[in-house]
């Protein structure tokens, strides 16, 4: 079996362990955008047009909860004493690998499309990211739909993408000449910025079967033959740390998802017992350790719980951990 997928078939086939990543980096906005990673969604409904939530990974980090069992590159991050060094540590990384960019971003899968969530700028193109989602470049991007399934990592370059791009049915016959343009303005854009190759990845949210977590990693090396078996494990396993990194450590914005221009959290008080729960959030007790320090039934706390995630905007507990950081009572 093929271990990775490409948008054609002349890539040599290597076989390595199936990744839990799928994605892709998309092109750069307006020609003057020097390069840099951003992240497709299928073309769809409105909501797959809407702008994500950006963030950065400049903030202290949180109090330690169990990281005794950091590794590798998690232990660097985690470990590194502001976001510069933990910047520069992942783009040496990345430059080990023959990648310039890494790209972070968390999508819901809708019916016909991905909507754009929340996108890390850290490791990437900031102007590039935000110029690849104001244009919308992600509706007419069609490495979404070319990513499989199963989460195998999808190798890319510009040539490989230009024939995905034939291959993909136009939509609506009134619309196809401005989807053929679009998509054509895509590739330029990229070419411009000096974006020509990839590798991308994704990752299931667990409990949370239409979320979706994508890593990009990119490069300005000309076709696709270089990203051979090995780079695709090394680069796998940085995407994974990467992952793990920001998951533990990163706080995410608040942000309700749903239509609201605020949080929650911003138009009604929090109760004792809510605050009581996020401060222990923030101590890494778990649900059964909350209930018995507060004196709590598990219902009562699974109850506030999902309040709390109400409240502010969020869908898993990793979430409201990163919100309950930012907090101020």
């Amino acid at each position: 079996m093929n271990a990775f997928a490409t948008l054609i078939s002349p890539v040599p086939a290597v076989t390595i362990r199936p990744s839990l990543f799928v994605q892709r980096r998309a092109a750069a906005p307006p020609a003057a955008a020097s390069s840099g990673p951003a992240l497709p969604v299928s073309r769809g409904s409105d909501a797959a047009g809407a702008a994500p939530l950006f963030y950065s990974d400049d903030k202290p980090l949180p109090p330690l909860a169990s990281q005794g069992d950091a590794t590798g590159l998690v232990a660097g991050l985690r470990s590194a004493p502001d976001h510069s060094a933990r910047k520069a540590l992942v783009k040496e990384q990345l430059r080990a690998i023959g990648f310039e960019w890494l790209g972070y971003g968390s999508f819901e899968d809708l019916q016909g499309g991905l909507r754009p969530l929340s996108v890390l700028v850290s490791y990437a193109h900031e102007a590039w990211v935000r110029g690849y989602f104001s244009q919308r470049h992600h509706q007419v991007d069609t490495r979404a739909s070319d990513v499989p399934v199963s989460g195998l990592p999808l190798v890319w370059d510009l040539e490989s993408l230009a024939q995905s791009q034939c291959r993909q049915p136009l939509q609506a016959e009134t619309e196809a000449p401005d989807t053929a343009g679009r998509r054509r303005m895509l590739l330029d854009e990229m070419e411009a910025s000096g974006i020509r190759s990839g590798i991308s990845f994704r990752l299931a949210t667990p409990g949370h079967m239409h979320e979706h977590t994508f890593i990009d990693l990119m490069s300005s090396a000309p076709g696709r033959s270089w990203i051979a078996g090995a780079t695709v494990g090394r680069a796998l396993m940085l995407g994974l740390s990467v992952h793990e990194h920001v998951s533990r450590n990163v706080r995410k914005p608040v942000a309700a998802m749903r239509g609201q221009d605020e949080p929650l959290h911003a138009k009604s008080p929090i109760s004792p017992t809510q605050q009581s729960i996020l401060e222990s959030l923030l101590r890494g007790l778990g649900d059964k350790e909350i209930a018995y320090t507060l004196g709590l039934s598990s219902h009562a706390v699974d109850y506030h719980m999902r309040q709390l995630r109400r409240r502010f905007g969020v869908r898993n507990r990793v979430q409201l951990v990163s919100a309950a950081a930012d907090w101020q009572p």
